[in-house]
């Protein structure tokens, strides 16, 4: 999404140049950092007033110890180390922690005292900073919070003045108790005591008598039948695992992991509701700014002729109600219980002596450790080989010391939940590490000391452990297992064992790579996913001509004679194939490649292959098809747009067909009727084509307004003045711009000012939504137009996106649609809710949209549906105080539903699990996938010592693959 792509821009302004949707942008941004997770809106919108933004190349010093404390620090991007300085010999220094992204830092610019490390960049970084001064006044005013979310000691928070001593009720400790989880799941063993008794029965088993139970394939099978749609079975069972971690469900023999068993038996606990002085919180996922999940209640007269508020009977409840409600709520207890189903399985899992995880716990905590950003420098063998040995550590309360300095060093912690400090003796709290960061890895290796004490913060926190042999046994066993080719004393292949005589390729140079890839056996079927790997993602490290060459030189260096010579044409012929398979029309209409193509047709019934030939020949000619068919079909008016037009059909057949792409694919050729603007408020209008260069539009533009060509350059201003310059090679610029943004040829010496927006870039961009437009039509016709958007995003498309997409020359302008799309969406409905001026119709618009996201979300539509979410959270609407009033419960309940899916801790996890559980088709969330790429990309090298990183490649193609089950079964109904 466009905060996610511009908020660098908005911290360059000095704080008092920002406007509110500057300070908008970047307070959306802080709220995917997990180490801001858990502040409250007002702390994240003084934060993102006076934030500012830095970057360091590596080996940059930002402080030694006896430092003024001049700035508060979060890492936005790089890695920092923290050192420690000996106070003798200042050129002894030895390593404590790593910082990275989302960790913050400095904490001694809020208490005016002196830096007691050292903290050095290890490679570009680039630092949020906010100035002591500000940071100090923001601690002041919200001291209570920042101290808890900072774990200020007593010694640190000493210079400031006490804060006023204020009436607490309890209150708040109450809701923290009582948990979103915890409630839900009371709810749930509520209702089925009063309406499924039948679930639980006493059951004899080898003389046993078991009362009050139910097996765990029963509780499963009556979720699943009361369940208003369709869930996966493991989903269900993740559902009845939380409940197990949180003490609601107990197996009658104590066992803690849930089994989907016929012959297991539990029981449901009496629950209390929890008081303040209730011993420690459940596990669930942070919600700092939900509402908690309430049970129905209702509030009675005391003797004493004062109130007090009960649980409500449940049975009178539903007497009173229909049984829509009454479904309706159990519905709800499923969907809060649901999302904490995954976290609960692997902790469970986790929990399993390594003798006992089966391979599906090994793949799971694999996929899992993918996710860890410690373990992201390791190779995918070395994290399968961590995933049988890895232990789960839980502390439930905070203060407990992991290990002490001078301990020895026997095992590696990676935070998974919760926070720790780092104390060094005489220096007291040197950093804070968060979740994903890793401590005691040198030691663990060296077999040395402990050179800090690290202290649990939060309770309920959770580490991963890694003893020292398991570690050392693991990098040996990895290391024998890699076969290494040298040519002339340099590598330029390493393989790693996959089992069953198999190797997978780790790194290797472009074309001994091929020469592996042709030493394989190649199935057109596309079984061998080296081979389809390699050509999917080969843009990235070698181009078409070159590779054809390649193939080629391969080809014509064969034995003269012998079986043996035939057989390897035939595999070339047979990868050419697979390749056209792969590529489709993207390489058909390459120079290179027809060469390539006509040089085999000659070639191969010279050497009696004129099966092959047949092969790659209907290979091609499907693919040269599929390119005619696309150039052939009419350009709708969308696409002659920069913005495609947002329009709801007046129509009241409800009949809608999905499936039919009404809009085709944009194409290079393609023209847009683009408006080109100057300084001096002209402007001209161009047909111009999407493979255009910013140059060639410049230039264009230029001729027919009669300015100098080399006096002027091409820039996007958006609707705040900003302006983002276009290099000269940039393609397609006119899909990449920004909502409301237009173009400009500006002066090469123009000053590096904002611009005034036009007058048309802040005025409603869409007709005002009309009453008479259901809230199920408009959410039906939001899923036709992103489907089809959705369907034409092209083969190469996402691969030219990760790795660059002006590295490539080429254009993503189907993809570019449907992630405006998103954008458009987004602030369509901030523009609806904010342009009503009456309270009673913005409210009624505001349950209009809760419902039309609701649809959005029962026909797989993540796209629109979290759009429509992401703008009821946006700062203007969520500002409109009486309008939220306004909202009845239900509703209320529904918007904290979809608002838990957006919670970011853990990388997502929620939404993760719950988009993996979901049957195609779907609409993935694109601004999610869009991150995943960048970080994919950012985080690791494409060449390491100068060969191409093939893990990485592996990566890339299976993020691309997440898409492709989405668009099975093309013919989509609309659920009634």
């Amino acid at each position: 999404m466009e905060t996610g792509w511009h908020w660098v821009s908005c911290l360059e302004k000095r704080p008092e140049e920002r406007s509110v949707e500057d300070v908008d942008i970047i307070c959306f941004k802080l709220k995917t950092l997990k180490v801001f997770d858990k502040y409250p809106e007002d702390v994240l919108r003084e934060l993102s007033k006076f934030a500012l933004y830095n970057s360091f190349l590596g080996n940059v010093t930002l402080f030694r110890p006896g430092d003024e404390g001049l700035y508060w620090y979060t890492v936005i991007s790089g890695q920092l180390e923290v050192l420690d300085v000996d106070a003798e010999d200042s050129s002894k220094t030895n390593s404590i922690c790593m910082l990275r992204e989302g960790d913050s830092f400095g904490e001694s610019a809020i208490f005016g005292t002196v830096r007691q490390t050292m903290t050095v960049t290890v490679d570009f970084t680039e630092l949020l900073c906010v100035e002591s001064q500000h940071i100090r006044k923001i601690y002041e005013d919200h001291r209570r919070i920042m101290s808890k979310l900072l774990k200020v000691t007593a010694d640190q928070s000493g210079s400031l003045p006490p804060l006023p001593e204020e009436q607490h009720d309890g209150s708040d400790s109450e809701s923290l108790c009582e948990n979103e989880l915890w409630l839900a799941g009371v709810t749930l063993v509520q209702l089925i005591k009063e309406h499924f008794s039948f679930l639980m029965t006493d059951h004899r088993v080898n003389m046993f008598t078991y009362k009050q139970s139910c097996s765990g394939r029963g509780l499963v099978d009556w979720a699943l039948s009361q369940s208003n749609i369709t869930r996966p079975r493991q989903q269900v069972v993740g559902m009845w695992q939380a409940l197990l971690s949180e003490g609601i469900l107990q197996h009658v023999h104590g066992q803690h992991p849930f089994k989907d068993d016929a012959q297991i038996y539990y029981r449901f606990v009496e629950q209390r509701r929890k008081t303040p002085h209730a011993q420690g919180c459940s596990v669930s996922s942070p919600k700092p700014k939900q509402r908690p999940f309430s049970l129905p209640t209702t509030t009675t007269s005391s003797e004493s002729g004062g109130s007090h508020t009960a649980t409500t009977d449940l049975s009178s409840t539903a007497d009173r109600s229909s049984r829509s409600s009454f479904a309706s709520l159990l519905d709800e207890c499923f969907d809060t219980i649901v999302h904490l189903g995954p976290e609960a399985l692997l902790y469970a899992t986790l929990l399993k002596s390594p003798a006992e995880r089966t391979e599906e716990d090994l793949d799971n905590i694999f996929e899992e450790l993918q996710n860890v950003r410690a373990f992201g420098h390791l190779s995918n063998a070395v994290k399968r080989e961590l995933a049988a040995c890895v232990l789960l550590e839980h502390h439930q309360k905070a203060g407990k010391f992991l290990f002490r300095q001078g301990d020895e060093g026997d095992c590696w912690y990676i935070v998974l939940r919760g926070s720790v400090s780092v104390h060094i003796r005489g220096k007291g709290v040197v950093c804070t590490l968060h979740e994903g960061d890793d401590f005691g890895k040198l030691a663990t290796v060296n077999k040395g000391v402990r050179s800090a004490s690290v202290q649990v913060q939060e309770k309920n926190s959770y580490f991963l452990r890694v003893e020292r042999q398991d570690f050392k046994r693991i990098l040996f066993s990895v290391e024998s297992s890699t076969l290494k080719f040298e040519e002339h004393g340099k590598e330029v292949l390493l393989l790693e064992k996959a089992g069953q005589g198999r190797y997978n390729v780790v790194k290797g140079t472009p074309t001994k790579m091929l020469e592996h890839l042709l030493d394989e056996e190649v199935e057109l079927e596309k079984t061998d996913t080296f081979v389809h790997d390699y050509f999917l993602t080969h843009p990235a490290f070698i181009s078409v001509s070159d590779l054809c060459e390649a193939i080629m030189r391969h080809f014509k260096s064969t034995d003269t004679a012998g079986k043996g010579t035939k057989e390897m044409k035939k595999k070339v012929a047979a990868v050419v194939s697979l390749w056209v398979q792969v590529a489709r029309a993207e390489l058909v209409k390459t120079p290179a490649f027809l060469e390539l193509f006509k040089e085999l047709q000659d070639r191969l019934p010279k050497d009696g292959l004129v099966q092959e030939l047949k092969m790659l020949s209907e290979a091609v000619t499907s693919s040269m098809r599929q390119q005619v068919q696309q150039q052939n079909q009419p350009l709708s008016s969308s696409h002659g747009s920069p913005l495609p037009a947002f329009k709801f059909s007046k129509k009241t057949d409800p009949e809608i067909k999905i499936g039919i792409n009404t809009l085709p694919p944009c194409q290079p050729q393609d023209r847009v009727p683009t408006r080109v603007h100057t300084v001096e408020n002209t402007c001209c209008r161009l047909q111009v084509r999407l493979d255009s260069t910013a140059q060639g539009v410049a230039e264009e533009a230029m001729k027919k307004l009669g300015l100098r060509v080399d006096e002027c350059s091409l820039c996007e201003v958006k609707s705040s003045g900003e302006k983002i310059m276009f290099k000269p090679s940039d393609v397609s610029v006119c899909s990449e711009m920004s909502v409301n943004g237009r173009l400009f040829i500006i002066p090469k010496e123009f000053p590096n000012k904002t611009l005034p927006p036009l007058p048309d870039q802040n005025t409603k961009p869409v007709t005002h939504l009309s009453d008479k437009d259901s809230a199920r039509e408009i959410a039906a016709h939001l899923t036709v137009y992103d489907w089809n958007l959705f369907t034409n995003i092209q083969q190469m498309e996402l691969i030219y996106q990760i790795f660059g997409r002006h590295k490539f020359g080429k254009i993503i302008t189907n993809l570019d649609l449907l992630i405006r799309r998103f954008n458009e969406v987004q602030y369509w409905v901030v523009t609806e809710l904010c342009s009503e001026p009456d309270l009673t119709k913005r409210a009624a618009l505001l349950r209009k949209f809760i419902k039309i996201a609701g649809y959005c979300k029962a026909d797989n539509n993540l796209n629109s549906f979290f759009a429509i979410v992401v703008g009821l959270m946006n700062g203007a609407v969520t500002r409109l105080k009486q309008t939220w009033k306004e909202l009845p419960p239900k509703f209320r309940r529904r918007i904290e539903t979809f608002e838990s899916l957006m919670d970011p801790s853990r990388n997502h996890r929620v939404l993760r699990a719950y988009q993996s559980k979901l049957q195609p088709p779907v609409i993935p969330f694109m601004p999610l996938l869009m991150k995943d790429a960048y970080f994919l990309h950012e985080g690791s090298p494409t060449y390491i010592d100068d060969l191409v990183n093939f893990e990485k490649m592996v990566r890339v193609v299976l993020l691309r693959q997440y898409c492709l089950p989405m668009l099975a079964h093309s013919d989509w109904s609309l659920p009634r």
